[in-house]
């Protein structure tokens, strides 16, 4: 599975509360802390292969969560929404995009 750092730290966002801390913390470090693998397998007395595995399958599981939820996509679509309510000419419909944006 390709390591596509800005996609898997999104999923992070939204789905890391559903991993485990430990898996957290080891996601956390390696992509938003930019730690390689080998750092972090270091600092927690534990080998690379196994930091490896452990970022592969908590992947796998913050990837299924965002094929059965779809919070991503979903948000990615009411922002595009969102922008075109914004350029309405219309002062009451570009008032409820803000209050609309200001929720998310």
């Amino acid at each position: 599975m390709p390591l596509d750092r800005e996609k898997n730290s999104l999923l992070l966002d939204y789905y890391g509360i559903l991993l485990t801390k430990h898996q957290q913390d080891i996601l956390d470090e390696y992509f938003n802390e930019d730690l390689s693998m080998n750092e972090i397998a270091d600092n927690l007395e534990i080998s690379k292969s196994a930091v490896q595995d452990l970022i592969k399958r908590s992947l796998v599981q913050l990837n299924d969560y965002e094929k059965k939820l779809k919070l991503i996509a979903k948000d990615k679509k009411l922002d595009l929404i969102l922008d075109d309510m914004k350029k309405e000419n219309d002062p009451k419909i570009t008032d409820f995009a803000k209050k609309i944006e200001k929720i998310k």
